[in-house]
């Protein structure tokens, strides 16, 4: 799937307000906890404020309390004087009714009080106020105990509060830094990465004007950077199909424009020449008639001569025959082929060649094969290029006889397979891999350019063949082609 430039931008984008939003939600949840610790240390403060009044109307009363009994000790006949009390127990039940909302267990303390102040203000005995004075003190005890487990939660949560600020801090940075450096990180790599792979764009755009045919940059980018150099790929790959396209044009041009040259200088001798030679298959015709019965010696080594004179006459009338009928002008389309003759023709033609002497042809043809359809100029050009370089693969060879090349026809389903061997040098597979390569060539500067194969590959593959080399060092060469009967163009359906 490709993902532009931009869209990785709006993702990183995204990713980022993301965590942003993450952090922020944490944060938030920690101020939140942060709130409900403040919530609880007031609501302790007010149950505080609201029980210390309580506390210190209690110990009021108590002194109260305890000064009546103390007077009534001292003074049997005074009357005691309940009625402050009184009130002081009804304010404390007022207060204590306000705060058993808030702690269950000072219900019965509410009810209590209210009975010690009804009793106050009818005037109760010293017994009455003696457990009016311990209710008093228990409950200045249960109260303290409130209080101090108050201000122990306090305590609590103010520690609390302060590691929990502390954590938010420190969170907080910690947050910042990490985004910070992750961020600096991913833009760190993804301009290196951006800037690597437009460097390698560069140097290998200068390599293909500079003629580069090797390996494809490696793409491993799916946005507008990773399509440019699929595009760099692409252009490498049909400039180098264009360039080889316009030199198989040059090479089919030169092979016709030799040809052509051929040609014509084989008609200018023939026209030359025929007539002297004609004239002299005459004389040389005469000549043995005229000495068949002659039975002295002088008269039958003329006739031997003359004979020989004859033979040599119609051998080169042959080779003109020959050069004429290869090179005269052919049609550029496919066309029914003999191929038998076709390569008979090419090997009658080639073996003039200085590289072919000396090596011995074998022609294994046959004869049962069908008629295909291809260009004759390039299964000539193709035979040609083959012979060639099996003769150039034979010449460290001096002996007479020792070199051999065999060329083989067989039908095959729905096609002809030709090979052409020889008994040369071979090649190693490192040389093999490369044999068909454009430009590839072992031999010496000034005998080979290296499109020979190329060209042949081209061509049969343009013909719906194929071609493949089998070789060994020292052993030789076979060059394997398969050519369809017809063309893929020209195939039915």
């Amino acid at each position: 799937m490709n993902v532009s430039l931009r869209t990785k931008g709006i993702l990183a984008l995204v990713i980022l307000v993301l965590y942003v939003g993450a952090i922020s939600a944490l944060l938030a949840h920690q101020r939140q906890n942060l709130i409900t610790i403040v919530h609880e240390m007031e609501t302790n403060q007010s149950n505080q404020a609201l029980l210390a009044p309580i506390l210190n109307l209690l110990a009021h009363s108590v002194a109260e309390t305890q000064a009546i009994l103390s007077f009534a000790e001292h003074s049997v006949d005074r009357p005691l004087s309940n009625t402050d009390l009184a009130d002081h127990f009804e304010r404390i039940s007022t207060g204590l009714a306000a705060a058993k909302h808030i702690y269950l267990m000072l219900a019965q303390d509410v009810a209590t009080f209210k009975e010690s102040a009804a009793s106050m203000r009818a005037f109760p005995g010293n017994l009455d106020l003696m457990l009016a004075r311990d209710r008093q003190q228990k409950l200045i005890v249960k109260l303290h105990d409130i209080l101090t487990g108050l201000q122990n939660r306090n305590n609590d949560l103010t520690r609390q509060y302060r590691d929990q600020q502390q954590y938010i801090s420190f969170f907080s940075i910690s947050a910042n830094v990490i985004g910070a450096l992750t961020c600096a990180a991913v833009i760190l790599i993804f301009f290196t990465r951006l800037a690597k792979d437009i460097k390698r764009l560069q140097e290998r755009a200068m390599a293909i004007v500079a003629g580069y045919s090797g390996e494809p940059l490696p793409n491993s980018r799916n946005d507008e950077v990773g399509g440019l150099i699929a595009a760099v790929n692409r252009m490498q790959v049909d400039l180098r199909d264009s360039e080889q396209q316009v030199e198989i044009a040059r090479q089919q041009r030169f092979h016709h424009e030799k040809m052509a040259a051929i040609g014509s200088l084989a008609l200018v001798i023939g026209h030359e020449v025929g007539n002297p030679i004609a004239a002299i298959s005459g004389v040389a015709q005469f000549i043995i008639d005229e000495t068949r019965s002659d039975d002295r010696s002088s008269g039958k080594m003329v006739n031997e001569f003359a004979t020989q004179i004859l033979q040599q006459t119609e051998r080169v009338t042959r080779i003109m025959r020959q050069m004429a009928t290869l090179t005269a002008p052919r049609s550029p389309d496919a066309e029914l082929l003999d191929l038998n003759v076709l390569i008979k023709s090419t090997c009658d033609f080639i073996r003039y060649d200085t590289r072919l002497r000396g090596i011995e042809v074998e022609l294994d043809l046959d004869r049962d094969i069908p008629a295909i359809t291809a260009v004759a100029d390039h299964i000539t050009q193709i035979l040609m290029n083959l012979l060639i370089n099996a003769a150039d693969a034979m010449d460290h060879m001096a002996e007479p006889g020792r070199r051999k090349l065999r060329i083989c026809t067989r039908r095959v389903a729905d096609g002809v397979h030709t090979s052409v061997s020889d008994n040369g040098r071979g090649m190693t597979p490192e040389v093999l891999a490369k044999a068909f390569e454009k430009s590839f060539t072992t031999k010496p500067v000034g005998k080979g350019r290296g499109v020979g194969l190329f060209v042949c590959k081209t061509l049969i593959e343009e013909a719906g063949g194929r071609i493949a080399l089998d070789s060994k060092p020292d052993e030789g060469t076979t060059a394997n082609l398969y050519l369809p009967l017809r063309p893929p163009d020209k195939a039915p359906g």
